[in-house]
């Protein structure tokens, strides 16, 4: 079976938000549209969705003649913005029967520019370890499991300095890290820089 491990941003509602008109929509009000972001992602998943659009390039999952067993992980911040999108996609995979997994990541709703640099760091440093560890963990379990997984991770979605966590975890816990560039038709695999 393979597995999916994937950081989730906030792609699908800005997307949403930029085939409205007038393109007035701030993230907030796509999320309380809940149901015609659905609908937009229904339409054409692959446009909609960075996450679908990089995990169908991976797999061809979304391909009707696909009879691959997959299973996903979600990663996705505890956000008004960040639990809407991962609901989306949930049920969207799960009605693909994709098996789907979540893991939270500490987030907050406050505006950027009602905190301080000292805030800031200390809750993106709190989120980004706890994000580790629970990777961490949740690869260890798959594992253990008697269905042998074949486990990447996808770091296409999602806030950038996540990117730079799930590329150490892949190097430590030798697991494939892919990236799908917004102008490229394949994923990249990332090379394992600590070797020379």
């Amino acid at each position: 079976m393979k597995h999916h491990i994937i950081t989730t941003g906030v792609s699908l509602l800005q997307n949403y938000c930029n085939t409205q008109n007038p393109r007035l929509l701030d993230l907030g009000l796509a999320v309380q549209q809940h149901k015609n972001v659905e609908n937009f992602l229904n339409e054409d998943p692959e446009k909609a969705s960075a996450e679908l659009n990089s995990l169908h390039k991976r797999t061809n999952f979304l391909d009707a003649s696909s009879d691959q067993s997959l299973a996903v992980t979600l990663i996705f911040t505890e956000t008004n913005e960040g639990r809407c999108v991962s609901s989306l996609l949930e049920n969207f995979l799960k009605s693909r029967l994709v098996e789907v997994n979540k893991i939270p990541v500490k987030g907050f709703d406050k505006p950027a520019l009602d905190v301080t640099p000292e805030f800031a760091q200390a809750e993106a440093s709190d989120a980004l370890i706890k994000l580790r560890d629970g990777v961490c963990e949740h690869i260890r379990k798959l594992r253990t499991q008697p269905i042998k997984r074949d486990i990447e991770l996808n770091c296409t979605g999602g806030f950038k300095a996540e990117v730079a966590i799930l590329y150490a975890i892949g190097i430590k816990m030798e697991v494939p890290v892919y990236y799908l560039h917004e102008t490229f038709r394949v994923c990249i695999t990332l090379p394992d820089a600590s070797k020379p």
